[in-house]
């Protein structure tokens, strides 16, 4: 290797997960999660297909709007800082030496249709004779059993049969999705806890490894909040309230306002409803935008426990509202803050980027792609661990980057075995 050019993933002996090792044979329901544990220490080898390699370097957008295998944002979102290996599972000389990686290896993340891994040798019970101490995360959209176990499901199926869908959009035009996929996003975090949790029970359970069981409907009807609950014990059916705020299944004050730049979130109608109102209130009377909110009358109404009728909540909230239109985001959320209301811009992701807390904060990390001299910006780390840092571990892996660094340095292989198993089609 050209000593000029890091190498990929960069080393992070000082993560957590140092010294572990994943394979990962996951589609989009896997991927982020392995890409976390790769950058807290763990050696994450992207096992692929050979030729084309993973379906997800076909995802667009792509760099430059150039198709291909190494240029696709998606890829390099989701497996930056792991190794890659080609493999054709569906061989029995591929599968004899994924078997040999599993056998050096603590964690295999898989995502196949339930009854297909006994196929291509990801089986647990196949795992387990393998490696008793491995630990096999099987991810799919419904779990490995249950009436839908076979149903295809991607993204917008989780979100909308895990409960996410419901709970956004509004009465007017129903439920709507969120534009990222989240239902793969809680799959794939959810995951990787289920992965850790079984890796740590390994050290009091005499080192043995368990098949960890993980259905995309359960992790997203995990993250609903109280809304499974509120029907079950309320008989209140929680849907999305649009502008408004859900509580408890019943739609409240409204509580997202246009700026002149963009939109504001802030509850009860911006502070003006509930006891701390007449901080809110004599913000409008100071510009004389109150619209007679600053009367005795209307201040005991505001602060008073017992809710507004229709009516004057809806006058209430159009004060808010022209109090906003006209005044930039920033400038409405700095003086809320002061005054003790908790309101928030509603960020765009241009405007994530460009966040003054995340850079005060070091959160976005600059990673360089050295095969085609540029560096480009990158989500950092969720949460900060003092004495095991979490590390960004450099670009996405070439297809087959590591075939050599992998087959040859740690299987043993030799030069010449490894041609005879291109020519094969076997890698």
């Amino acid at each position: 290797m050209n000593p000029e050019r890091p190498p990929v993933p960069l080393p992070h002996p000082s993560g957590p997960l140092a010294g572990y090792r994943v394979l990962d044979l996951a589609d989009e329901k896997g991927q982020l999660g392995a890409r976390l544990l790769a950058e807290l220490g763990a050696d994450v080898i992207k096992v692929e297909p050979p030729r084309d390699g993973d379906p997800g370097r076909q995802h667009a957008p792509f760099f430059r709007n150039e198709a291909g295998t190494e240029t696709s944002l998606f890829w390099w979102t989701m497996n930056a800082g792991k190794r890659s290996i080609t493999l054709q599972l569906r061989l029995e000389a591929g599968r004899e030496l994924f078997h040999r990686l599993v056998a050096i290896s603590d964690i295999i993340i898989e995502t196949t249709m339930p009854g297909e891994a006994a196929a291509l040798g990801l089986d647990y019970p196949t795992i387990e004779r393998i490696n008793p101490s491995a630990i096999l995360v099987s991810i799919t959209g419904f779990g490995q059993d249950g009436p839908y176990a076979r149903w295809h499901a991607t993204d917008i199926v989780g979100a909308a049969m895990g409960g996410l869908m419901y709970l956004n959009g509004d009465p007017e035009r129903g439920p709507v999705r969120t534009t990222v996929p989240q239902a793969y996003t809680q799959v794939n975090v959810q995951a990787m806890v289920g992965a850790l949790v079984a890796l740590y029970a390994r050290g009091v359970n005499g080192g043995i490894g368990q098949h960890v069981d993980v259905s995309m409907q359960e992790a997203v009807a995990n993250a609903m909040d109280n809304a499974q609950q509120t029907w079950d014990i309320r008989r209140v059916n929680a849907s999305g309230p649009g502008l408004y705020r859900n509580s408890a299944g019943v739609r409240t004050a409204r509580y997202l306002f246009e700026t002149a730049d963009g939109w504001v979130a802030a509850l009860q109608a911006g502070g003006l409803i509930g006891p701390n109102a007449n901080a809110i209130i004599d913000w409008l009377a100071q510009h004389g935008e109150a619209r007679g909110l600053d009367s005795p009358e209307w201040r005991a109404r505001l602060t008073a426990p017992q809710p507004l009728s229709p009516e004057d909540r809806e006058y209430v909230e159009a004060t808010m509202a022209a109090f906003c239109r006209t005044r930039k985001k920033e400038e409405l959320v700095e003086e809320a803050q002061r005054r003790g209301a908790g309101w928030a811009p509603v960020l765009s992701p241009r405007e994530i980027v460009e966040n003054k807390q995340l850079a005060a904060r070091d959160y976005w990390v600059r990673v360089a792609h050295e095969d085609i001299g540029q560096s480009f910006t990158y989500p950092g780390a969720p949460f900060r661990l003092s004495a095991t840092p979490w590390q960004q571990r450099g670009r996405a892996p070439h297809l087959g980057e590591h075939n050599e660094e992998v087959y040859c340095g740690l299987l043993g292989l030799e030069p010449q075995e490894l041609r005879r198993l291109r020519l094969r089609m076997v890698i």
